[in-house]
């Protein structure tokens, strides 16, 4: 499939024959934000092109071995996009309808693989963008390009983030983050400190635990290790089924199912009888629930400092480490050039509060985006664009829904899971409506066929 799509070699010769003269749509990233949007509006008669750094599209859920995700990661996020085949899946299954979903949407002309944006120059007055494009491997010069729309679905994962930790210096370990963790070897017979309690923590504590002599895992936030699967279901579906059942009760019943399989909470209240998932994180992994259960893996609060072998905790508790393996995230791509504001609201979630033309998806540092909600942004996103709607008129469609306050406010960790129903619900009102104003044909026109 990806020997297929076109790359920027493609690209340039269309340039250089005039086939991307006409000011376009550009959507910066073909993972699964990028492609629920591309698909939104191809169904409202737009023409958009997508930019994908990687050698083919899928994003996060790519076989590119530097992915993010771990292939043997469960989830629902398939359902999300219009495939084919939305069904429950695995990291390899939703890869392969991701690429379905390409092609049964006409997309495969329309994605230039091994293409990055280094920088998106927006306009104040003209609307939309300057994108300079380059090669992945900046082998040919970059071009220069215009689009009146322009929509970041570049997601965050771009460069690792290390936190600054006190005495690190004096640290006589390593200090790595768990992008590094590649050669397994590196750490038999080594004590390892994993700080982080999230999902990557999880499944490097997974590959480690068996070569390592010592392992500890260090957490701040309030955290729940819970299965992948819970009543048959995987974990993500099961939460959605019983907050549909019992809307009101919802996280006392999680808390239940996810007690009775076994599920271990870190820094959490223990006289509660619920789960909070707006305060208290969940991490899936069936690997590590034994070890941590039995003690082998001990949990240990925030890290304070280290010494020259030791590593200290706020609790006052410590332990020796020979690595540190820093599982806290990585930085967006700094994308806008310099001198652009970065937004710290958007109208709707989505639109740049100053640029007009200059949209956003799937960036959780922009008040979050999990595979849920990419379609409904998507969907926002190509309404807007198809019925002419200005930054104003935007906002006129969705301040009067429920939730406009907390779409529009950009919160530390993301999207609540209780506020799914209700920013899916905004969006739906939003993009049925006609435009505030007199109705605008779409920019599309003719459409090109890029495939030629």
């Amino acid at each position: 499939m990806s020997a297929a799509l076109p790359t920027f070699a493609d690209l340039a010769a269309r340039v250089a024959g005039g086939a991307l003269n006409r000011p376009r749509i550009a959507i910066i990233g073909a993972g699964s934000s990028g492609l629920a949007c591309a698909a939104e509006m191809l169904q409202r008669g737009l023409d958009p092109v997508l930019f994908e750094a990687r050698s083919q599209p899928g994003g996060l859920w790519g076989k590119d071995p530097l992915s993010a995700i771990y292939p043997d990661l469960v989830q629902n996020a398939a359902a999300q996009l219009p495939l084919s085949r939305p069904e429950t899946g695995s990291w390899a299954a939703y890869t392969e309808q991701c690429l379905d979903t390409v092609k049964r949407q006409g997309l495969a002309s329309r994605i230039f693989t091994s293409t990055k944006v280094l920088c998106v120059t927006p306009s104040l007055y003209a609307g939309g963008a300057d994108l300079l494009i380059a090669s992945a491997d900046q082998a040919a010069a970059p071009l220069l390009r215009h689009f009146e729309q322009v929509v970041y679905a570049g997601g965050l994962y771009h460069t690792p983030q290390l936190p600054e930790i006190a005495g690190a210096a004096d640290f006589a370990g390593r200090i790595i983050h768990s992008s590094d963790v590649r050669d397994i070897s590196r750490f038999a017979g080594q004590r390892v400190l994993i700080v982080g309690l999230g999902n990557t923590a999880m499944e490097c504590a997974a590959r480690l635990f068996p070569v390592a002599q010592q392992l500890v895992l260090s957490g701040r936030s309030p955290t729940w290790l819970v299965p992948r699967m819970i009543h048959g279901n995987p974990i993500d579906v099961a939460t959605r089924a019983l907050k549909d059942a019992y809307r009101h009760s919802y996280q006392a019943r999680l808390w239940e199912a996810c007690r009775s399989h076994g599920a271990v909470g870190h820094a959490v209240d223990p006289s509660s009888h619920e789960i909070d998932v707006g305060r208290q994180r969940i991490t899936v992994s069936d690997a590590m629930l034994g070890p941590v259960r039995s003690g082998m893996v001990p949990l240990r609060p925030a890290l304070a400092q280290v010494t020259e072998r030791n590593v200290h905790f706020v609790d006052g508790s410590s332990c020796e480490a020979d690595i540190i393996v820093c599982c806290t995230g990585y930085q967006s791509q700094a994308i806008l050039a310099e001198g652009s504001e970065v937004p710290q609201q958007l109208v709707g979630n989505v639109l740049h509060t100053r640029y007009p033309g200059l949209w956003f998806t799937g960036a959780p540092a922009l008040w979050g985006s999990p595979a849920p909600i990419a379609k409904k942004q998507g969907r926002l996103i190509a309404h807007a664009i198809a019925t002419g709607w200005n930054r104003d008129d935007l906002c006129q469609a969705v301040r009067p829904h429920a939730n406009y306050d907390k779409a529009a406010t950009r919160l530390p960790f993301g999207f609540e899971v209780a506020d799914f129903s209700g920013y899916a619900h905004m969006v739906d009102q939003a993009s049925a409506s006609p435009a505030p104003g007199d109705a605008h044909a779409p920019l599309a026109g003719n459409p090109v066929n890029y495939a030629g």
